[in-house]
């Protein structure tokens, strides 16, 4: 990244850390990185307000895992009234953590980034947005990172990335299970609406109604396959029968 040899107090402010996998968080290898984590930093240096250690005490089972996507990719983000670019970046969706992978180091290493100071932030060609404020009228768009599809300029589609936790009990210990269960939300002229189904969408758009229909029809494979993106071309194709319905 361009800006790292140029901004100093950006290691600073991020840090180095040790991500391992466990399912004890303080067991003798935290302690002795932790340790090594201070003494590399400067303790006097070390702000745990900008960013903590990124620590995921949850094993498991097979592929399952608690990030949007279980590695680091390179991203952009808006980060204290500063844009970082070529970042590595991965995002815990279980608790709606930003994890950077700090400049030069293994990806190992990881902290959390401080949500406060975290404005935007782009990975896998999805453009995600800090929510600060609680709608009064929709309880569940509380304050977090929401993917945003900008529709038009009174037409806002979005997507809050979730996995719901499962735990088993094995002859292994502990093991956990983690499954997607995002929520669909649209900003039409300043008011936040909950989508669960068509017939949510259907109500915002009457008029739309044979062109949803038809849409769920002829893409009931992307939907059962994709529900994200599915979501995002259906609000494309609602814009587009509007635009074409007004003129």
């Amino acid at each position: 990244m361009k800006n790292y040899q140029k901004k100093s107090a950006f290691l600073i402010l991020f840090g180095l850390f040790l991500n391992f996998y466990t399912i004890h968080s303080q067991t003798n290898n935290d302690i002795n990185v932790y340790n090594w984590f201070d003494k590399t930093v400067g303790k006097d240096n070390l702000d745990l307000n900008n960013g903590v250690p990124h620590i995921n005490p949850y094993r498991s089972i097979g592929d399952s895992h608690l990030y949007l996507i279980n590695k680091y990719e390179i991203g952009k983000i808006d980060y204290d009234g500063q844009k970082y670019y070529e970042v590595k970046l991965k995002y815990d969706i279980y608790r709606d953590i930003l994890v950077l992978n700090p400049y030069g180091e293994s990806e190992n290493i990881g902290i959390n980034l401080n949500q406060s100071k975290v404005e935007a932030f782009s990975i896998l060609d999805k453009n995600f947005v800090k929510i600060d404020t609680k709608s009064q009228t929709v309880p569940e768009f509380v304050p977090g990172y929401y993917e945003e599809s900008k529709v038009t300029d009174d037409f806002t589609f979005y997507i809050k990335h979730h996995k719901d936790i499962q735990k088993t009990v094995s002859e292994n210990g502990i093991l956990y299970s983690f499954k997607e269960n995002n929520s669909f939300f649209i900003d039409l002229k300043n008011n936040i609406y909950l989508i669960r189904g068509k017939s949510d969408i259907i109500k915002l758009f009457p008029d739309q109604k044979k062109q949803i229909n038809g849409f769920y029809l002829m893409n009931r494979e992307l939907q059962k396959s994709d529900l994200n993106q599915f979501m995002k071309n259906l609000m494309k194709y609602i814009s587009n029968s509007l635009s074409i319905q007004t003129k």
